[in-house]
């Protein structure tokens, strides 16, 4: 039996996202990796955070082993911490494990806590990102084994509130990576798992697009397969040289 402190897989890949004039730095605890940008080093108060985030997640599996084991959303207890039941809600989203949403649950509270020191944060859990910026963003899509790994970058708009990005990679079905932009971390973390794992386990891309579609807390997404990228949503995407794609809905 894994331990407790095994609490999820961590994704040792991210999107590279550039925030000007920040201070980058990374907080390592146990599986939990973050690379923060921030406007001054918070380090310490990120580490207090990751800390006390793991405590709670890692006191419930101890007391509900079933959360961290199973492959659905299943009901949880009234003694859950808020960022269990946050993740829980998310996987309800789609159906995903909420085990699988746990490292965009972190991005999103660790988010929280130094948005009140930072008006510009970018907080990457791996692949799964919490964002809050007054600036327009460039993100070089992570895809690799593709062509168009790193070759492809997504330009987003200043958006008012925070959000989440997260690119899953599926490792079968010939796709190299899922992006998607949703309300936070784990929401968009949810939604690329789902994605990424129908896609993995066969089924029809139309299919899994026409599903996505019905997604209404999805703000976009894009797939990348070898040498072709598939987008879903009103996305602006550019080559990393700086040419248009001049990509539309389902190129």
């Amino acid at each position: 039996m894994p331990s407790i402190y095994d609490i999820y897989e961590r994704k040792n890949y991210r999107n590279r996202i550039f925030l000007d004039q920040a201070v980058s730095f990374e907080v390592e605890v146990r599986e939990t990796h973050l690379h923060i940008q921030a406007h001054s080093d918070l380090n310490a108060k990120a580490k207090d955070s990751v800390f006390r985030y793991r405590y709670q997640i890692e006191e419930y599996l101890r007391q509900h082993p079933a959360f961290r084991e199973t492959p659905a959303p299943i009901q949880i207890y009234a003694s859950a911490p808020e960022i269990v039941r946050y993740t829980d809600l998310s996987s309800r989203n789609t159906g995903v494990a909420p085990m699988s949403c746990m490292s965009g649950a972190i991005a999103d509270f660790v988010g929280r806590d130094l948005a009140v020191d930072s008006a510009n944060l970018i907080v990457a859990s791996g692949g799964d990102v919490f964002v809050r910026s007054s600036v327009p963003l460039d993100v070089y899509l992570y895809a690799q084994g593709s062509p168009m790994h790193e070759r492809v970058v997504l330009s987003l708009p200043t958006f008012k509130k925070c959000f989440g990005i997260s690119t899953f990679v599926p490792g079968k079905g010939g796709v190299h990576s899922v992006t998607v932009i949703s309300r936070s971390a784990c929401w968009a973390c949810a939604f690329a798992t789902d994605i990424g794992t129908r896609i993995a386990q066969g089924e029809r891309l139309s299919s899994v697009l026409d599903r996505a579609e019905t997604y209404t807390d999805v703000g976009g997404a894009v797939l990348i397969a070898g040498n072709t990228i598939v987008v879903g949503g009103d996305m602006v995407l550019r080559s990393a040289n700086g040419s248009s794609s001049g990509l539309s809905d389902r190129e």
